[in-house]
């Protein structure tokens, strides 16, 4: 079979507002590009994230990274929260054999970015403890605005994600709920990026060949592009900027949780437009830490990975990528 060198484009309307033939024909859509290639890309998501909500949330970012860096750097955090500057993350240690382009590995990820996590009550007992701590939020020199702003945005494509779980759990052949009750308290990340223009005596990607390590993650986009994915042919394809629309792809667990049904694609950002700046918005959608993942029995095959808590998980990759060099915090 030949492998897919297109994105498919995937219209939620017919699932939000369709008919039950009409949800099935578009849970067999994504189950199709989830075990093809690993990602897609949706519209008509608008009643559930609204286009005016991400365009707010472009300017906000704007509006941060256009901060002084001393003031940045005062926003570090730990355990997933806070920001981060260029070259503090660097995946081209992850996948080495494919950043072998590369002169100098160890310059780490021309971006700079900020991670922001679920807002959780004082009360709650998981508050506080390792990625669930307090967000670092720029409020003295941005306002209550943008941080009213980034949690209803996170509360947004949080719902969003979940929709697109129930997508995935009818084209597993699941009650379409299946997953909500392991996903009520998400681990997950919205995560803003800047991409600058590398300098010309430099080789740098925005960001190294690498792969997403939870469930999924749904990435809103400018138009400068540098997105590519690894296919099953070994060849790196431009995903396209439609516009509009959103980006989807599986991530690590969510192939581990179907037993390698799924396809978590390792995908990259280069610099295509040398003079022009590149922003983003990932949405990391990820299990609860005490949710028990193990392989679905969807295939016939025996499990490929033992059961292992989510929080589990997450903390030894934290830990691995801390030893390679990635830097999650």
């Amino acid at each position: 079979m030949q492998a897919t060198t297109t994105v498919p484009l995937i219209d939620l309307a017919l699932f939000l507002y369709g008919s039950e033939e009409n949800k099935k024909k578009v849970a067999k859509e994504v189950f199709d590009a989830c075990t093809d290639i690993g990602f897609f890309i949706v519209r008509n998501y608008e009643s559930i994230l609204p286009r005016e909500k991400i365009d707010r949330m472009f300017k906000d970012l704007k509006d941060f990274f256009e901060l002084p860096l001393s003031v940045k750097s005062a926003y570090k955090g730990s355990h997933n929260r806070g920001y981060f500057t260029i070259g503090e993350e660097n995946l081209t240690t992850v996948y080495t054999e494919l950043n072998s382009v590369l002169v100098n590995k160890e310059l780490g990820d021309y971006k700079e970015g900020i991670d922001l996590g679920r807002e959780i009550d004082s009360k709650d007992p998981e508050y506080g403890l390792p990625f669930r701590s307090n967000n670092k939020w720029p409020t003295e020199q941005l306002g209550q605005l943008w941080k009213d702003n980034a949690i209803d945005y996170h509360e947004c494509a949080a719902k969003l994600s979940r929709t697109i779980m129930r997508i995935f759990a009818i084209g597993l052949k699941l009650e379409e709920n299946w997953f909500e009750d392991k996903m009520n308290k998400p681990m997950s990340i919205l995560r803003l990026l800047h991409y600058p223009p590398v300098p010309e005596d430099q080789v740098r990607f925005g960001c190294g060949a690498h792969s997403d390590y939870g469930c999924c993650t749904i990435l809103a986009q400018d138009d400068v592009g540098g997105l590519q994915l690894l296919n099953a042919a070994g060849k790196w394809v431009d995903i396209q900027h439609v516009p509009n629309t959103l980006v989807v792809n599986v991530g690590d667990m969510m192939q581990r949780w179907t037993n390698n049904l799924f396809k978590s694609t390792i995908h990259r950002v280069i610099n295509v437009r040398a003079d022009h700046h590149r922003f983003s918005i990932p949405f990391f959608f990820e299990p609860n830490f005490d949710v028990v993942v193990e392989c679905l029995p969807s295939s016939n095959e025996k499990p490929h990975y033992p059961p292992i808590k989510y929080g589990s998980y997450h903390y030894a990759y934290f830990c691995h990528w801390s030893k390679v060099g990635g830097k999650l915090v």
